[in-house]
């Protein structure tokens, strides 16, 4: 029973961090093999209840943690400085002599000769991957359900989602199946699985992370990608400061040093100002597309009042129009490619969530993309490039961070997250951003619906019309940070200054 409580104990990640567990490792108080069996066990459990493990990875995990317990006994030092550390990685994302599907059935059993370039630095540092995680058919929607493993639901209510396409990222960390985990943020994938399941989700500038794997996207498009919103690897985790370790440590790796497409990013020692001047979006404005749900609003609302209440400066941001931004992504993914991915998954049923998201049936889908359609995307991109940064500068002193939502509602209920404008307008203009819980929940006898509501589009009333507050009870609530682009590690140590400012404990 003791020994029970001890793996309770060391698995309750409410508790414990990935920074604070690889102290207690380091120092000898656990082994790493002990820690290891905890999660392989807890992974086990949980995924039993949500359906989020695609390979299972715990003799190995369990024999590399022993090899690293004999280095530490042996030697007095940790290979790196994730000696031992837990970790589940998404499953696009190459780990060696397992698949790498994507959750479609014809890229199945051809197993994955090296570990991708990020996992591959993760695993040079200490980490021990238990697991890999799952991810919607073709990895382009906002909830987990493919049909080689079905569906991830909620960790904290299995009615609904756990988001997308990190979904299984998502659920794993906030049913305490990992320490770290390794997602991708195309449009959100890594933020908004972060929110709906209550447990942080960066997305760093573009081309800082390797970002190699089973790609979705066809061959031959180099250089196509710098013109359109930018996908990236992503970090998910239960700390700002593990995303911050975790990111010194793949700068501290010179990834650009193998891959040509990735810009040198040397790690930089930055502190956040002691009262940084924050960006507060505009929640009323029509420009949104969508309102905030009730709870969202609440969560936001309360967040500005915190920080207001510690001193900070907190400026209106009023955003440039974003209702044509979602489609916008969804127009360059055709742009970028996936023909050989249509080809594939016209073989298999087509999830559902995936024919309402609506990229893969769009008017871009059947044209003949021709330069002067690029041309156009590309001026439009362009525009919101330009509106952004000038409401960024609009109140004329520089905001050192912008605080608004990961998205305007909480988890929705199955097959529901069709839209990701929230947190797809990062990936257009390539700002960070990550998703920051609150610590908040929906609450029934709180967040009543509004009355006498006026959608600001077809989407919003769509929204809406899906709130019930007893249904959403409990689900968790988190905002968004982001900043500006390749200032990454000041965006980081802002969002860790103001964690414990924002969040409700």
């Amino acid at each position: 029973m003791a020994d029970q409580e001890s793996e309770l104990d060391l698995t309750d990640v409410s508790k414990h961090d990935a920074v604070e567990t690889l102290s207690l490792v380091a120092s000898g108080s656990i082994t790493a093999e002990k820690l290891v069996t905890s999660f392989c066990k807890r992974a086990a459990a949980a995924d039993s209840l949500a359906n989020f493990i695609t390979e299972v990875n715990f003799e190995q995990a369990i024999r590399r943690a022993k090899e690293l317990d004999k280095h530490l006994l042996e030697t007095g030092r940790v290979v790196g400085p994730l000696h031992g550390l837990p970790i589940t990685v998404k499953d696009h994302m190459d780990l060696e002599g397992h698949d790498s599907s994507a959750g479609i059935a014809a890229y199945c059993f051809d197993p994955a000769k090296s570990n991708s370039r990020l996992v591959h630095i993760m695993v040079e540092a200490g980490a021990v991957v238990v697991a890999k995680t799952n991810v919607p058919q073709t990895c382009l929607a906002a909830d987990t359900i493919n049909v080689v493993f079905g569906r991830t639901l909620n960790a904290h209510n299995s009615g609904f989602g756990a988001g997308g396409s990190s979904g299984g990222e998502g659920s794993a960390l906030a049913m305490g199946a990992s320490l770290l985990g390794l997602g991708s943020d195309g449009a959100g994938s890594a933020r908004m699985p972060a929110m709906a399941n209550g447990v942080v989700g960066y997305r760093p500038s573009g081309y800082r992370l390797p970002a190699d794997g089973r790609s979705i996207l066809d061959p031959g498009m180099m250089g196509i990608t710098e013109l359109g919103p930018v996908a990236t690897f992503g970090l998910m985790g239960h700390s700002v400061r593990d995303i911050r370790l975790a990111s010194k440590i793949v700068s501290d790796a010179r990834p650009w040093e193998h891959d040509p497409f990735l810009y040198p990013s040397p790690w930089l020692g930055i502190a956040a100002p002691t009262r940084p001047r924050i960006g507060v979006w505009a929640p009323g404005t029509p420009n949104n597309y969508c309102h905030l749900f009730p709870p969202v609003l609440r969560g936001y609302l309360a967040a500005q009042e915190r920080l207001r209440q510690a001193g900070y400066e907190l400026v209106e941001f009023t955003p440039p129009d974003m209702s044509e931004v979602w489609d916008l992504c969804k127009a360059f993914i055709h742009v970028q490619g996936i023909t050989a991915l249509t080809k594939e998954i016209a073989k298999e049923p087509i999830m559902k969530i995936v024919e309402k998201t609506g990229t893969l049936g769009s008017e871009w889908a059947s044209k003949r993309i021709t330069l002067e359609d690029v041309h156009l995307l590309n001026q439009k991109l362009a525009l919101l490039n330009i509106q952004m940064k000038a409401a960024w500068n609009a109140s004329g002193r520089t905001l050192d961070a912008l605080l608004w939502v990961t998205a305007a509602n909480p988890a929705l209920p199955i097959d529901e997250w069709t839209d990701t404008t929230f947190t797809a307008v990062f990936n257009a203009v390539d700002w960070p951003a990550i998703s920051l819980p609150l610590g908040m929940k929906c609450d029934r006898d709180v967040d009543a619906p509004y009355v006498d509501f006026k959608p600001f589009s077809a989407e919003d009333a769509r929204l809406q019309a899906l709130y019930e507050p007893r249904r959403f009870h409990g689900l968790p609530l988190s905002v968004q940070l982001a900043g500006q682009r390749f200032e990454d590690e000041k965006l980081l140590a802002i969002a860790e200054l103001i964690t414990s400012v924002i969040r409700h404990e």
